[in-house]
């Protein structure tokens, strides 16, 4: 069932379904539960993504050979953007709810404020990484992944493909490689624009916090 959520066809489903259900929906949620749902949704994705790009992520390449790190991944990050793209999903109905505009509204009156510009970008950079670039620099890391192992090539713990190296590598091995960087480095821009549009955003709203 996870696999099938996680899937880009089960994202796309799931997104839609959010995004048709929810509105629907949060008018008759109290207005500080909508606020919780808001700024929990945020904090969730944040925090997420600060651990896995800057702890977890690290310290499984340091630790595990290449390959069994890759094969985590794989597995990891489809559940990983899914979470993202659903809280940031979340976070953007229950502002528009919040800030009473509708699901239908031009994108001038969402973006009108540096909060659902923040929300709107964040979102974006989710489904971006849901849909395209993490599945695509999956397949090309399978991909290099068997010409490896075709090659003879080691498995080693903390380093680049050996395919780099390799005087055995050809010449669409190194386009194979060229691929898979620009979706990887794609895949993380994406990431960060979310990260930082999304710690931008909880920034915006602490500011008006009165303790």
């Amino acid at each position: 069932m996870m696999d099938q959520l996680t899937s880009s066809g089960g994202m796309v489903l799931f997104t839609c379904a959010g995004a048709a259900v929810l509105p629907t929906v949060l008018p008759y949620v109290p207005t500080d539960i909508i606020k919780f749902m808001n700024v929990g949704s945020c904090s969730v994705s944040f925090g997420t993504q600060l651990w896995v790009g800057s702890i977890a992520g690290l310290t499984m390449f340091r630790t595990l050979k290449r390959r069994t790190f890759g094969k985590v991944q794989s597995k990891l990050f489809p559940k990983y953007a899914t979470l993202n793209t659903s809280c940031s999903l979340l976070a953007l109905v229950t502002y528009l709810q919040l800030n009473g505009i509708g699901p239908t509204e031009g994108l001038s009156r969402v973006c009108g404020k540096w909060e659902g510009l923040m929300l709107s970008y964040c979102l974006l950079g989710n489904v971006a990484n849901s849909l395209y670039f993490i599945p695509t620099t999956t397949r090309l890391m399978y991909d290099i992944h068997a010409r490896e192992n075709a090659l003879g090539l080691e498995d080693e713990v903390g380093q680049t493909s050996p395919l780099k190296r390799s005087d055995k590598a050809t010449d669409e091995d190194k386009k194979l490689l060229k691929k898979f960087n620009i979706n990887h480095g794609l895949s993380m821009l994406m990431s960060l624009i979310s990260m930082g549009t999304c710690g931008a955003y909880l920034y915006f709203i602490s500011q008006n916090l009165k303790f």
